[in-house]
């Protein structure tokens, strides 16, 4: 990961990270700023899913089928069968998935996804394949504390960008999500582009090709898999090449 690192930097409001599931993940749930409030934490955790790539028939689990009560859920939480009323979405590379917080989520296996989240670690685990560890002892669930933070409902976006693919001179730009947290573009650079980072920061995931970063009278060289970091008010800047990149910012 390479990034430009400048004073006033302790706290970020946003992660992102590449996710390889060699298994299928625990399935989960995130409360929202609320809740989390109440247990102590500083925020909340919506995120959101973009497919880098995926084996043949991978699938993931996104929100309920339908509207489920509460004493229905809590009963298939305790009893392993909340499975069967969760949403199976199969996979493809570029699906996008909007994930607010209360809305139950689990990758499966083979699938590699770029993620985008608030900056948060509470997590709920409500479902974890009955798997052991060496010492044949089951993960923890949070039962309860799920059953606080859970939207008992189907969620209410789809797994397709929210806007429409904008064609412009030498790049292509795809906003994938837009939220009260975080504005998450694509963009497909064939020859150049133009940004500016001013009153936010701006966060750059090269999900393909090479070229570079100029900025401030610097230039650096971009490849696949660079994370870049430009803080707010760092001005204009111009990226050159053949990438696609993640665009983050609040």
């Amino acid at each position: 990961m390479l990034s430009w690192l400048h004073e006033g930097l302790e706290e970020i409001p946003l992660l992102i990270k590449i996710i390889r599931a060699g298994e299928a993940l625990s399935v989960q749930v995130h409360p929202g700023d609320d809740r989390a409030g109440e247990l102590g934490a500083s925020r909340g955790k919506t995120e959101m899913w973009y497919v880098l790539d995926c084996e043949p028939g991978a699938f993931l689990y996104y929100g309920l089928k339908h509207r489920i009560s509460v004493n229905e859920f809590r009963k298939r939480l305790q009893n392993g069968s909340i499975l069967e009323v969760c949403r199976k979405v199969p996979v493809k590379k570029g699906d996008v998935f909007y994930i607010p917080a209360g809305v139950i989520h689990a990758i499966g296996k083979g699938i590699t996804v770029a993620e985008v989240q608030q900056s948060s670690d509470i997590t709920y685990r409500i479902y974890d394949y009955n798997r052991e560890d060496a010492n044949h002892q089951r993960r923890k669930l949070h039962i309860e504390e799920a059953l606080r933070a859970a939207a008992f409902m189907p969620p209410l976006a789809g797994h397709h960008p929210m806007g429409p693919r904008v064609q412009k001179n030498g790049y292509s730009r795809t906003l994938l999500v837009q939220c009260l947290y975080f504005v998450v573009q694509l963009y497909d650079i064939e020859e150049s582009m133009e940004g500016y980072a001013g009153s936010s920061f701006q966060s750059l995931l090269v999900l393909e090709g090479e070229g570079s970063l100029r900025s401030t009278g610097e230039s650096l060289r971009l490849q696949k898999g660079d994370s870049i970091f430009l803080p707010k008010e760092t001005g204009a800047y111009q990226v050159r090449g053949r990438l696609q990149i993640l665009l983050s910012e609040v």
